[in-house]
């Protein structure tokens, strides 16, 4: 069912109204000046540029490692749509905004398969969507239109590339009006807006229309997949960042232990690094202790429950850990017992005391349930968390607290640092103990509603989706360093145990688990003896991947056949890009699962179990 016979939606806070779908035109735009005239949807929103793309022209995205060439003549609105940050009256501020700016890429009108495919954001968004002589749109929303996909973006109404320094207003306060825009209103003008323009373009509306985002853009999927589902007949949630009040301040975890239990914190570089290059010794350990298929990574990191403490060959030569002696010499790698029980604490995940339990099942480990005191769940064993040790993940502390004090400056910082004149003092996170960090995440979650529009994106009623015959598929990596996979699962498990059960969610919402797959949107895999070549990954679009065919754009594809040709998606093939191990992933709560003797290289070694 085309997405434009779905119903309006009808939220007075998000300006998106019926009167928006511009009825469709017996005749087609041109890909010039003229639609600045022919689109005026309502008086918030204008056309900031209208350019032509021609075939073999070089595009630099902002994430893009290689220019992204145009493989046939595309055009390029650039829209605006008000009425931005109000509060804000300092024009300078990072938190000043007209609005939410969107591109809409629209492929020829003999190219256009007549199918929306619009593209989310990542971390705190932000681009160059507003402006003239910029792009914003990301690497894969350009790579959608190249293959004949209408694709639309948005910076999600700040235009600071990948800087939160929007959230706070220049007088310190939080920045509810962006925030609002940020959780959900800017994804709700994307959606309405393209649509609006795609049927004015081609004369004709389109007859599907698909969402589709990766991390903090999965998130945004999500929340519209949640809150206004009508507005795309499929959605494509890659490792989203779900619940991100939760784990977006727990983050700062690693930083409270190393402090409590150490005596540093990221701001003590030497020695952070030191713990850091320690950590990965110990992963590296977990990956030995548990990779009995012998991949050189983990198929299920849940069920390792490696114990630096435990292991003579991991700490340090002659001290006592539990049960063992150290006999590890090099002074680079070896853990004391503090060290190793601290990486114990950071493993479990943060609690409100610094406890953690060894014991822990694999079950547990998962998402299906949080441990005594435990806060939320963290990363894997084997996944790469240097940078959590290196530097502090605290603007989600800064925001429950609704202080930019505690947001990291330059030097603690692992992106852009908060730019803020209410007050130069920042790391006040370094005062904070388990008990105070525990507060900040229960007052982050006690002020979704309010101050922060609900961008937690939790909701477990997806009844109105199910209703309307919408289709999702979600997959997560298992070895993700920026969204802990296992709060993913547990979002999962709030919606089967919401919805009838997994039986039932799976008639319109399917997940995978990708054993092996990083934080990326465009594929990244654990590293295995210097290189990521032998992990098998999905086909996705992307830098490599400009003009793929239908087998090279794997889960999308399966996505688009549940919707138009009702064929609801079973196992997935992955192969590694060297092309030396294939296994099937499985729709949840199945996991890929090796047979145990055959074989770890070959597919038929695994089932789905």
């Amino acid at each position: 069912m085309s997405i434009m016979k779905g119903n309006c939606i009808g939220a007075a806070l998000l300006l998106a109204a019926c009167g928006y779908l511009t009825p469709a035109l017996a005749d087609p735009l041109s890909c010039d000046d003229g639609i600045k005239t022919a689109f005026r949807p309502d008086a918030d929103t204008s056309v900031v540029a209208v350019r032509l793309v021609k075939k073999g022209e070089e595009l630099k995205a902002p994430d893009a490692s290689q220019p992204v060439t145009a493989a046939a003549d595309l055009c390029l609105v650039k829209l605006l749509v008000g009425p931005g940050a109000t509060a804000e009256k300092d024009k300078t501020a990072r938190s000043w905004s007209e609005g939410i700016g969107i591109e809409v890429w629209l492929p020829t009108h003999a190219n256009w398969n007549e199918r929306i495919r619009n593209y989310g954001g990542g971390g705190w968004v932000g681009g160059g969507h507003r402006y003239a002589d910029k792009i914003g749109s990301k690497v894969p929303a350009i790579v959608n239109a190249n293959i004949g996909y209408a694709s639309g973006t948005t910076d999600a109404g700040q235009p600071w590339y990948q800087d939160g320094s929007f959230a706070f207003l220049s007088d310190g306060k939080v920045n509810v009006e962006s925030l609002r825009d940020f959780s959900v209103r800017a994804m709700v003008e994307q959606a309405v807006k393209t649509k609006a323009l795609v049927n004015l373009y081609y004369g004709k509306a389109p007859k599907y229309a698909y969402y589709d985002g990766h991390s903090q853009g999965g998130r945004q999927g999500m929340k519209i997949a949640q809150e206004y589902p009508e507005l795309y007949d499929g959605y494509m949630i890659a490792q989203p960042a779900l619940s991100i009040a939760k784990f977006g301040t727990a983050g700062l975890y690693p930083q409270i232990v190393m402090k409590t239990e150490l005596g540093f914190t990221a701001a003590n570089k030497p020695e952070a690094a030191v713990f850091a290059a320690k950590v990965a010794a110990a992963n590296k350990r977990a990956v030995a202790a548990c990779d009995k298929a012998g991949l050189g990574f983990l198929l299920d990191p849940f069920t390792c429950d490696y114990d630096p403490a435990r292991d003579a060959d991991m700490l340090c030569a002659g001290v006592g850990g539990e049960g063992v002696t150290g006999n590890n010499a090099d002074a680079a790698t070896c853990m004391s017992p503090k060290e190793a029980n601290a990486l114990n604490r950071i493993w479990y995940g943060a609690t409100s005391d610094g406890s953690f339990d060894a014991a822990q099942s694999a079950e547990a480990r998962s998402g299906k349930s949080l441990g005594k005191n435990q806060l939320w769940w963290t990363f894997t064993r084997s996944t790469a968390i240097g940078g959590q040790i290196t530097n502090a993940s605290s603007l989600g502390v800064a925001l429950a607290l609704h202080d930019v004090s505690y947001a990291p400056d330059a030097s603690t910082a692992s992106g852009d640092p908060i730019t803020n004149v209410s007050t130069d003092v920042r790391n006040k996170w370094r005062e904070l103990d388990y008990a105070g960090l525990a507060d900040a995440v229960n007052k982050g979650v006690a002020l979704q509603p309010t101050l922060f529009s609900d961008l937690i994106t939790d909701k477990a009623d997806l009844g109105k989706l199910r209703d309307l015959g919408r289709k999702v598929i979600v997959y997560s990596g298992l070895v993700d360093d920026a969204i802990p996979p296992a709060g993913n699962i547990n979002y999962h498990e709030r919606v089967a145990a919401a919805m009838g059960g997994h039986a039932e969610v799976q008639k319109f919402m399917r997940m995978y688990l990708l054993p092996g797959s990083a934080h990326s949107s465009q594929g990244r895999a654990y590293t295995v003896g210097g290189n990521n070549d032998t992990v098998p990954l999905p086909k996705l679009p992307g830098n490599a991947n400009q003009t793929p065919t239908r087998e090279q754009d794997q889960f999308f594809t399966t996505l688009v056949d549940w919707v138009e040709k009702g064929t609801a998606p079973g196992e997935i093939m992955l192969t590694s890009r060297d092309n030396s191990v294939s296994y099937p992933v499985c729709v949840y709560p199945l996991r890929t699962t090796w047979n145990g003797n055959g074989d770890a290289k070959q597919t038929s070694s695994y089932s789905c179990r």
